[in-house]
């Protein structure tokens, strides 16, 4: 393997093998001591504690870097001559005047563009292997005449040339997020998108001008295609136009959120805009950032946005509160930036390059998305809330649970959970005495960047408050507003020069935004009928549980669990949508018990382990029973298996003969993140991650062979791998979730 994984944060360089030597005597890395300006005037504070973005590690090249691509664990640039390199200058392609690359999200490939020649793909892990090049083999291509559309400009002109002979110049290429599908816009205003197993063609896009940039969106919903001065929006599922949005001027890049819920487009007069995507709405627009605006990405939390400016600096934006967060100023040839995040430890970084290095950034200093934190706690503890409790009568359920009492514990639980997150802020607030409204008898008490509160102090004692140094503050409860910023909703405040309290009540008056407001609310008899049904398949379970203990095929070491979960979303056209997740998952608590009542050590076949069957048997059960009513022909699912394995070295190579399938390349996830495995009857099984992908492929052939009601729906596999770093039997565990798309449509 000439290239592999080259992540400086979670683990050390795998360099060529064919460089070793040199590589040897050279440092490994580079330390600059290069200053980062930091840009917190009083308008562009984060509004509640200093940010950071920490220069953590640079590369140096002896090249001019043009452009980069990466994913978590590679990296790729282009020089000024169109030379492909990866860290340390090593060539990947003996080619130059490549004009951009891509990488296959996996890190298995990049796909190169070079002028009018075919887009080829060549392997990441050794060197000149090119793997697929895309001729277009159709019929009739140079007899097109007349073309739906005009170019202006010298390359317009020459475009419209070439594409009038039937010429298909590529124009710029694109991966979805998941690796399952390459895109590539021409000059006859085509879209092509291309498999990635074999890079066939699957569907040709006609657009009414050709797109000079394009992007997909990370949930397959959408493409962006910047036309001139329009931005097309694809349906990715029908293949047709959701809606054109004129633009100020051309599109020069485009970007989504990772959440898919967020478009950045960057156009030639330099302004930022975002849309939001469910009605492609402008939500908001920055048009003195400065000039030469480029290369837009997302935090991976969505909540800021970086973009380059002037090709000489990085821009961070708070998109909560639309200010600036960080200027990152840097020596001239900035190309580009991009943040990204290693889902195993949650760590967050930036790449970026100045005209001869590559910079890598930690990007965890800066605020979390406190929003976000706080809808999944609220979410998890909600959908165990609106469960009935054991013993609970259907009277006592009625009055425990009903519209007005969720509201309230939905707002408890965001209370808490925001005071949580919070922490001691009062501390680091530094409060200060404000001005004394004598009308109302109101005493204003502020903060650094927390909104003032006002105590009601009568007019006789506010002469009493001449030092915010003799208040003490406790029993505070937090709620966050639409700045995702902390305001106090509740404090104690004690005089300690006169030992009397205040109290600071907000409760209630308080608008809780992300609650009143929220978009993803479920309604309450959803969830109770979820909740029934997640009963109603717990009976399913422990009937099967029961009947294989019977027959000695499991024992209470066999744990099972079983779940159902309803999900808010949207769907392409834009519609509130209601998912239904539906969660199995097993595990062999006693390692004892694992070799009779799980796999083998080694071994992959489903049907040898009665504990995955007996899980198999219980999702057979529940979707051809109490769950067929989901599954209507053509309704989508998307299943998501996760395969296990433990620590216990694999001796030698394991037979593998071909009975899930054979994998080449194949996108799945590792400890949450997207890398590519292959496992062929030649290749047979030498690793962890390839035993675990196994037992995971065993689930899905068993799914697709035996459950009914799932033959006539349009199903969607991902998986997943986990790899223990202890060794025993007890980790060799499966979990599968069925998501039904749109599973409780309204009339």
């Amino acid at each position: 393997m000439l290239y592999e994984e080259m992540f400086i944060f979670a683990k050390p360089f795998k360099v060529s093998t064919i460089n070793i030597t040199i590589m040897s005597k050279m440092k490994l890395w580079t330390t600059s001591v290069k200053g980062v300006a930091l840009c917190f005037a009083a308008s562009l504070l984060c509004g509640q504690v200093m940010a950071q973005v920490k220069e953590k590690r640079n590369l140096a090249s002896e090249k001019v870097i043009a452009s980069f691509d990466n994913t978590t664990f590679c990296t790729a640039f282009l020089t000024d001559r169109g030379e492909l390199l990866t860290l340390r200058d090593i060539p990947i392609v003996s080619l130059s005047k490549i004009d951009k690359i891509a990488f296959n999200p996996t890190g298995s490939s990049l796909a190169l563009l070079r002028g009018d020649k075919p887009i080829s793909i060549y392997s990441f892990r050794k060197k000149d292997w090119r793997m697929f090049e895309l001729k277009d083999k159709r019929k009739g291509l140079k007899d097109r005449e007349n073309l739906p559309f005009t170019m202006e400009g010298e390359i317009g002109e020459k475009l419209m040339k070439e594409a009038s002979k039937g010429h298909l110049v590529p124009l710029d290429i694109c991966y979805g997020a998941d690796a399952r599908n390459f895109l590539v816009s021409n000059s006859l205003g085509e879209i092509i998108v291309y498999d990635t197993r074999e890079y066939l063609p699957q569907a040709y896009l006609q657009g009414e001008a050709p797109a000079t940039a394009l992007a997909m969106s990370p949930n397959n919903y959408f493409i962006a295609a910047g036309t001139g001065k329009n931005l097309d929006i694809w349906n990715f599922q029908t293949k047709k136009i959701r809606t054109t949005i004129p633009t100020s001027a051309n599109v020069r890049d485009l970007t989504f959120s990772d959440d898919a819920s967020l478009l950045a487009v960057v156009t030639e007069d330099d302004r930022l805009t975002i849309y939001e995507t469910r009605t492609w709405k402008e939500t908001q627009m920055f048009n003195q950032l400065g000039e030469k605006l480029a290369s837009p990405s997302f935090h991976p939390e969505g909540k800021y946005i970086s973009v380059v400016k002037d090709g000489n600096s990085i821009l961070i934006i708070n998109l909560k509160n639309s200010n600036v967060e960080l200027s990152l100023d840097e020596e001239t040839g900035v190309a580009a930036s991009r943040f990204f995040k290693n889902n195993q430890t949650s760590e967050i970084f930036m790449l970026s390059n100045q005209t001869q290095t590559l910079i890598f950034w930690d990007a965890n200093g800066l605020n979390p998305f406190y929003g976000k934190l706080v809808s999944a706690e609220v979410d998890a503890k909600m959908n165990e809330w609106v469960k009935m409790m054991q013993g609970e009568t259907m009277e006592e359920y009625a009055i425990r649970v009903n519209d007005e009492t969720r509201l309230k514990q939905q707002q408890l639980f965001a209370q808490e959970a925001a005071t949580r997150l919070a922490g001691d802020r009062i501390s680091i607030e530094n409060p200060f005495i404000g001005e004394y409204d004598a009308a109302n008898s109101l005493l204003n008490i502020g903060f650094n960047s927390m909104p003032t509160i006002a105590l009601d102090v009568p007019a006789e004692e506010a002469g009493d408050f001449k030092d915010a140094k003799n208040l003490s503050f406790s029993n505070a409860v937090y709620v966050l507003n639409e700045k995702d910023e902390f305001e106090l909703a509740y404090v104690e405040v004690r005089n300690e020069t006169t030992n009397k309290v205040y109290i600071y009540d907000n409760i209630g008056r308080t608008k809780l935004t992300a609650l009143e407001d929220d978009e993803n609310f479920v309604p309450l008899e959803i969830m109770q009928q979820a909740s029934r049904e997640e009963v109603e398949l717990k009976e399913i379970k422990e009937a099967v549980v029961e009947e294989n203990k019977q027959e000695q095929l499991i024992t209470e070491n066999t744990q099972i669990d079983v779940k159902t979960e309803v999900v808010p979303g949207v769907d392409a056209e834009g519609n509130k949508i209601l998912n239904y997740k539906v969660a199995y998952q097993y595990e062999v608590i006693n390692r004892e018990f694992s070799a009779k009542e799980d796999f083998p050590s080694g071994g992959y076949n489903i049907e040898r382990s009665n504990a995955a069957m007996s899980l198999m048997k219980i999702i057979k059960n529940a979707f051809e029973g109490q769950f067929a009513k989901y599954l209507a022909e053509g309704k989508q699912v998307k299943v998501v298996i996760t395969g296990s394995a433990d620590a216990s070295p694999i001796r030698g190579r394991i037979a593998y003969n071909g009975q899930y399938g054979e994998y080449t390349d194949e996108p799945y996830y590792k400890d949450g993140n997207l890398d590519n495995i292959t496992v062929t009857k030649a290749s047979g099984i030498t690793s962890n991650e390839q035993l675990a992908l196994m037992r995971a492929a065993g689930v899905k052939d068993y799914v697709e062979k035996n459950v009914e009601t799932l033959k006539n729906t349009h199903n969607e596999y991902e998986f997943h791998v986990e790899v223990a770093k202890e060794r025993g039997g007890e980790f060799r565990k499966i979990n599968v979730e069925f998501i039904i798309m749109d599973a409780f449509p309204t009339e």
